[in-house]
């Protein structure tokens, strides 16, 4: 079932308090509708009675869609908390709950996103069958070869699904500070097909790259970068 709390909340703008509802956990077998609010960028959403002023709370959020079998965990990057406190504690949180399991039972599919656009992003690719680590695998190439459009410092690289075509699928930069979306580029499917044969034949490479449960060829260059400067 989902989850949700009743939250006091200061307007950013006029500074009114007031109580809401914000949800922790959604499950879209139980309640559908949510996942609707959530693609339609509506879910945690607030209207100040102070100001009239319509904005998001990003908070942690679990998405459960036992349809696809996965549980999908945002959790947003914060002043308090940055990338590698919340790896850090995720990790930490999984092994808990790994160890308190009972034997024999088969651990959930666990996955890791640090924005709303790239859970949107996942979702999208989990209902149409895409493989993530193939296609982050395919952002690790188009970023590699395109530094100068594709740089992860100052951009993310998100699949549009919905865009994408059975010849090719439509990729788009977006910005990380100003959040705007910009250029398209395009990657053939067919070259996808042969990494998805490449996979079923021996998927060490891609697991090695991308162990989860934050699969993201962005993050994996950012730790490289990161490596490298120390």
């Amino acid at each position: 079932m989902s989850i949700s709390r009743t939250v006091n909340i200061t307007c950013p703008s006029c500074g009114t308090k007031q109580d809401v509802r914000l949800y922790d956990v959604v499950n879209v077998k139980t309640d559908p509708e949510l996942k609707d609010a959530l693609m339609q960028n509506m879910l945690n959403r607030i209207q100040c009675k102070g100001c009239d002023l319509n904005f998001r709370v990003d908070k942690p959020l679990m998405y459960n869609d036992p349809k696809l079998g996965m549980l999908i965990h945002w959790v947003p990057e914060t002043e308090e908390m940055g990338r590698e406190e919340i790896l850090d504690e995720f990790e930490e949180s999984l092994e808990r709950m790994y160890e308190q399991m009972p034997e024999g039972q088969e651990a959930p599919n666990v996955r890791l996103v640090l924005t709303r656009v790239e859970l949107v992003e996942l979702i999208f690719m989990l209902e149409k069958g895409l493989n993530q680590r193939v296609v982050e695998y395919v952002k690790y190439s188009i970023f590699t070869r395109n530094p100068e459009k594709a740089n992860p410092k100052t951009h993310r690289l998100l699949l549009n699904v919905e865009d994408s075509t059975d010849e090719e699928f439509c990729f788009v930069l977006q910005d990380v500070q100003s959040q705007e979306l910009g250029q398209i580029l395009r990657y053939g499917r067919a070259a996808y097909d042969s990494m998805i044969e490449l996979y079923e034949e021996d998927d060490a490479e891609f697991l090695e790259m991308f162990p989860g449960p934050l699969i993201s060829a962005r993050e994996l260059l950012l730790e490289d970068e990161e490596f490298e400067e120390q």
